[in-house]
Protein backbone atom coordinates (compact mmCIF):
# COMPACT_ATOMS: atom_id res chain seq x y z
CA UNK A 1 0.00 0.00 0.00
CA UNK A 2 1.10 3.27 -0.67
CA UNK A 3 2.12 6.19 2.02
CA UNK A 4 -1.33 8.13 2.76
CA UNK A 5 0.03 12.31 2.30
CA UNK A 6 -1.68 14.01 5.14
CA UNK A 7 -3.46 16.88 3.84
CA UNK A 8 -5.56 18.63 6.62
CA UNK A 9 -5.97 18.23 10.56
CA UNK A 10 -7.26 15.31 12.08
CA UNK A 11 -7.42 16.29 15.59
CA UNK A 12 -5.29 14.18 17.05
CA UNK A 13 -4.39 17.02 19.56
CA UNK A 14 -1.32 16.44 19.64
CA UNK A 15 0.02 19.93 19.01
CA UNK A 16 -2.35 21.21 21.69
CA UNK A 17 -1.18 18.69 24.29
CA UNK A 18 2.65 19.53 23.45
CA UNK A 19 1.72 23.26 24.73
CA UNK A 20 -0.36 26.38 24.24
CA UNK A 21 0.89 28.98 21.14
CA UNK A 22 2.80 32.32 22.41
CA UNK A 23 0.55 35.63 21.54
CA UNK A 24 1.23 37.60 18.86
CA UNK A 25 0.69 41.14 17.88
CA UNK A 26 -2.53 39.99 15.77
CA UNK A 27 -3.94 38.07 19.11
CA UNK A 28 -4.55 41.65 21.11
CA UNK A 29 -7.54 42.10 19.15
CA UNK A 30 -8.76 38.53 20.66
CA UNK A 31 -7.78 39.52 23.91
CA UNK A 32 -9.33 42.81 23.51
CA UNK A 33 -12.80 41.12 22.79
CA UNK A 34 -12.63 38.56 25.48
CA UNK A 35 -11.77 35.22 23.51
CA UNK A 36 -9.05 34.83 26.28
CA UNK A 37 -8.20 36.64 29.28
CA UNK A 38 -5.12 37.42 32.11
CA UNK A 39 -6.07 34.41 33.81
CA UNK A 40 -5.24 32.43 30.90
CA UNK A 41 -2.06 33.63 30.16
CA UNK A 42 1.61 32.38 31.37
CA UNK A 43 4.75 35.17 30.92
CA UNK A 44 8.15 33.15 29.97
CA UNK A 45 10.74 35.83 31.18
CA UNK A 46 13.66 36.54 29.33
CA UNK A 47 16.39 34.57 30.31
CA UNK A 48 14.44 31.29 31.34
CA UNK A 49 14.51 28.45 29.78
CA UNK A 50 11.97 26.99 26.79
CA UNK A 51 11.38 24.15 24.66
CA UNK A 52 11.69 25.52 21.41
CA UNK A 53 8.46 24.24 19.80
CA UNK A 54 10.41 24.14 16.34
CA UNK A 55 14.10 23.02 17.19
CA UNK A 56 12.81 21.04 19.81
CA UNK A 57 15.93 22.13 21.75
CA UNK A 58 15.91 23.63 25.38
CA UNK A 59 17.29 27.33 25.20
CA UNK A 60 16.73 30.34 27.19
CA UNK A 61 14.39 33.39 25.91
CA UNK A 62 15.97 35.87 24.33
CA UNK A 63 12.71 38.20 25.06
CA UNK A 64 9.86 37.35 27.02
CA UNK A 65 6.30 35.50 25.25
CA UNK A 66 3.26 35.71 26.77
CA UNK A 67 1.50 31.94 26.13
CA UNK A 68 -1.51 30.37 26.51
CA UNK A 69 -1.02 28.38 29.90
CA UNK A 70 -1.34 24.69 30.34
CA UNK A 71 -4.39 22.63 31.86
CA UNK A 72 -2.94 23.08 35.49
CA UNK A 73 0.59 22.31 36.74
CA UNK A 74 1.62 18.88 35.99
CA UNK A 75 0.77 19.19 31.63
CA UNK A 76 1.29 21.80 29.31
CA UNK A 77 -1.80 20.75 27.20
CA UNK A 78 -3.30 23.95 26.10
CA UNK A 79 -6.12 25.53 28.70
CA UNK A 80 -8.50 25.52 25.80
CA UNK A 81 -8.39 21.97 24.33
CA UNK A 82 -11.55 19.52 25.50
CA UNK A 83 -9.50 16.45 25.71
CA UNK A 84 -12.58 14.49 25.36
CA UNK A 85 -13.05 15.09 21.63
CA UNK A 86 -9.92 16.88 20.70
CA UNK A 87 -11.48 20.07 19.83
CA UNK A 88 -11.04 24.01 20.72
CA UNK A 89 -13.18 25.47 22.66
CA UNK A 90 -11.69 29.01 21.28
CA UNK A 91 -11.58 27.92 17.93
CA UNK A 92 -13.33 30.74 15.75
CA UNK A 93 -10.70 33.07 17.79
CA UNK A 94 -7.87 30.82 17.86
CA UNK A 95 -4.67 32.36 18.42
CA UNK A 96 -2.08 33.11 15.03
CA UNK A 97 0.43 30.29 15.75
CA UNK A 98 -2.69 28.02 16.26
CA UNK A 99 -4.26 29.25 12.84
CA UNK A 100 -0.76 28.98 10.79
CA UNK A 101 0.27 25.62 11.87
CA UNK A 102 -0.23 22.91 9.53
CA UNK A 103 1.51 19.39 11.47
CA UNK A 104 1.70 17.96 8.26
CA UNK A 105 3.64 21.49 6.68
CA UNK A 106 5.24 23.42 8.94
CA UNK A 107 6.17 26.39 6.92
CA UNK A 108 3.91 28.67 7.86
CA UNK A 109 4.51 28.73 11.80
CA UNK A 110 8.04 27.98 10.83
CA UNK A 111 8.32 31.76 9.49
CA UNK A 112 6.28 33.62 12.19
CA UNK A 113 7.15 31.51 15.14
CA UNK A 114 9.33 34.08 16.59
CA UNK A 115 7.97 37.33 14.95
CA UNK A 116 5.87 39.94 16.09
CA UNK A 117 5.38 38.36 19.43
CA UNK A 118 3.64 40.37 22.33
CA UNK A 119 4.91 40.87 25.57
CA UNK A 120 3.45 42.35 28.85
CA UNK A 121 4.16 45.79 28.38
CA UNK A 122 2.19 45.72 25.05
CA UNK A 123 -0.90 43.84 26.68
CA UNK A 124 -0.82 46.30 29.53
CA UNK A 125 0.26 49.43 27.80
CA UNK A 126 4.17 50.96 28.71
CA UNK A 127 2.75 53.88 30.83
CA UNK A 128 0.32 51.63 33.15
CA UNK A 129 0.99 51.16 37.01
CA UNK A 130 1.07 47.24 36.52
CA UNK A 131 3.69 47.69 33.91
CA UNK A 132 5.94 49.18 36.62
CA UNK A 133 5.08 46.69 39.13
CA UNK A 134 6.17 44.29 36.64
CA UNK A 135 9.66 46.16 36.05
CA UNK A 136 10.05 46.66 40.06
CA UNK A 137 9.78 42.41 40.39
CA UNK A 138 12.02 41.72 37.25
CA UNK A 139 14.85 44.09 39.09
CA UNK A 140 15.07 42.11 41.82
CA UNK A 141 13.98 38.37 39.98
CA UNK A 142 15.17 38.82 36.02
CA UNK A 143 16.83 35.38 35.53
CA UNK A 144 19.68 36.96 34.01
CA UNK A 145 20.83 38.32 37.27
CA UNK A 146 20.17 34.76 38.60
CA UNK A 147 21.96 32.92 36.14
CA UNK A 148 25.03 34.82 37.50
CA UNK A 149 24.07 34.37 41.32
CA UNK A 150 23.17 30.23 40.34
CA UNK A 151 26.72 29.89 38.72
CA UNK A 152 28.43 31.01 41.71
CA UNK A 153 26.07 29.30 43.97
CA UNK A 154 28.32 27.01 45.77
CA UNK A 155 31.74 29.03 46.22
CA UNK A 156 30.05 32.59 46.93
CA UNK A 157 28.21 32.86 50.51
CA UNK A 158 27.01 36.22 48.95
CA UNK A 159 25.62 34.95 45.91
CA UNK A 160 24.13 32.35 47.47
CA UNK A 161 22.18 34.62 49.85
CA UNK A 162 21.23 37.05 47.30
CA UNK A 163 19.87 34.37 45.16
CA UNK A 164 17.69 33.22 48.47
CA UNK A 165 16.54 37.21 49.07
CA UNK A 166 15.27 36.40 45.25
CA UNK A 167 13.08 33.64 46.01
CA UNK A 168 11.70 35.21 49.47
CA UNK A 169 11.04 38.64 47.25
CA UNK A 170 9.18 36.66 44.74
CA UNK A 171 7.03 34.99 47.38
CA UNK A 172 6.47 37.80 49.39
CA UNK A 173 5.88 39.98 46.30
CA UNK A 174 2.95 38.55 44.85
CA UNK A 175 1.50 38.18 47.75
CA UNK A 176 1.64 41.93 48.44
CA UNK A 177 0.55 42.64 44.58
CA UNK A 178 -2.91 40.16 44.74
CA UNK A 179 -4.08 41.85 47.89
CA UNK A 180 -2.79 46.18 47.14
CA UNK A 181 -3.06 45.62 43.51
CA UNK A 182 -6.15 43.33 43.70
CA UNK A 183 -4.43 41.17 40.93
CA UNK A 184 -6.16 38.17 41.29
CA UNK A 185 -4.27 34.85 42.01
CA UNK A 186 -5.29 33.24 38.82
CA UNK A 187 -3.45 36.19 36.92
CA UNK A 188 -0.41 36.44 38.66
CA UNK A 189 1.33 34.21 36.31
CA UNK A 190 0.70 36.41 33.38
CA UNK A 191 2.01 39.53 35.52
CA UNK A 192 5.12 38.03 36.90
CA UNK A 193 5.68 34.37 35.17
CA UNK A 194 6.06 31.29 37.20
CA UNK A 195 7.32 31.62 40.92
CA UNK A 196 11.58 31.08 40.91
CA UNK A 197 10.27 28.35 43.38
CA UNK A 198 9.01 25.99 40.34
CA UNK A 199 11.74 27.54 37.71
CA UNK A 200 15.08 27.38 40.25
CA UNK A 201 15.78 23.51 38.59
CA UNK A 202 16.79 25.91 35.87
CA UNK A 203 19.75 26.45 37.70
CA UNK A 204 20.50 22.90 38.99
CA UNK A 205 18.36 24.38 42.52
CA UNK A 206 15.99 23.56 44.22
CA UNK A 207 13.52 25.74 46.98
CA UNK A 208 12.23 23.87 49.50
CA UNK A 209 9.80 25.33 52.41
CA UNK A 210 10.29 25.23 55.99
CA UNK A 211 9.03 26.61 58.94
CA UNK A 212 11.54 29.66 59.13
CA UNK A 213 10.51 30.04 54.82
CA UNK A 214 12.32 28.85 51.85
CA UNK A 215 15.21 27.22 51.44
CA UNK A 216 17.18 27.08 48.37
CA UNK A 217 19.92 24.08 47.92
CA UNK A 218 21.34 22.06 45.11
CA UNK A 219 19.06 19.45 43.25
CA UNK A 220 21.60 16.47 44.23
CA UNK A 221 21.40 17.90 48.08
CA UNK A 222 20.03 15.47 50.45
CA UNK A 223 16.52 16.58 52.71
CA UNK A 224 17.70 17.74 55.49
Amino acid sequence: MGHVIQKECTRCGTCCAKGGPALHREDLVRLEKGAFGRKDLVTFRRGELMRDQITGELVPLDEEIVKLRGRDTQTWTCCFLNVVDHLCFIYADRPAECRALDCWNPEEITAMYDKDRVTRADILGEDSGLAELILVHEEKCGYVTLERLAAAFDTDASARETFIEAVRFDMAFRAVVQEKASIPANELEFFFGRTLADTAHMFGLRVRMTDHGPVVERETASAA
